[in-house]
């Protein structure tokens, strides 16, 4: 059964929602679409830290590191990178469209990344997804 097939078929799941959590069903919430499971594993490459995965120290990416780096003018152009190396090498079938990266003005200490990308197997499908970053001073100050 291809993807489209399992998109389109209301009794087949294809992964887990994050964060995880019981649904009304009893088990985890669950996606049904290859598209919205690619939004959550995205959301999951991005935030965890290499070496924080048991069985696979090097999943993750370094936008953790890079966060408390000063930010520079290409502050911006290092997290896109670091984000398209992580995707490349973890998530192959991402097809990356848009990288965008803000830091707003009203918190210095946060950072905004928006992604649009679409599905290798798939290219007449679109996503996006949105990932925000504080650094330590400012999460335990909410």
């Amino acid at each position: 059964m291809g993807a489209r097939e399992k998109d389109l078929n209301p009794d087949v799941h294809i992964g887990l929602k994050l964060p995880m959590g019981y649904s009304e069903t009893g088990y985890f919430k669950q996606t049904k679409t290859t598209l919205q499971q690619a939004k959550y594993n995205i959301i999951n490459l991005l935030q965890t830290i290499p070496g924080e995965r048991l069985g696979l120290p090097t999943f993750g990416s370094n936008l953790h590191k890079i966060l408390f780096e000063p930010m520079n003018e290409d502050f911006g152009d290092i997290l896109e990178s670091s984000i398209r190396d992580s995707l490349s090498k973890w998530l192959p079938y991402i097809n990356i469209k848009n990288i965008e990266v803000q830091m707003p003005d009203y918190n210095v200490n946060q950072v905004n990344i928006n992604i649009d990308f679409g599905l290798s197997f798939e290219p007449d499908r679109f996503g996006s997804v949105s990932v925000s970053f504080d650094q330590f001073e400012s999460a335990i100050n909410q």
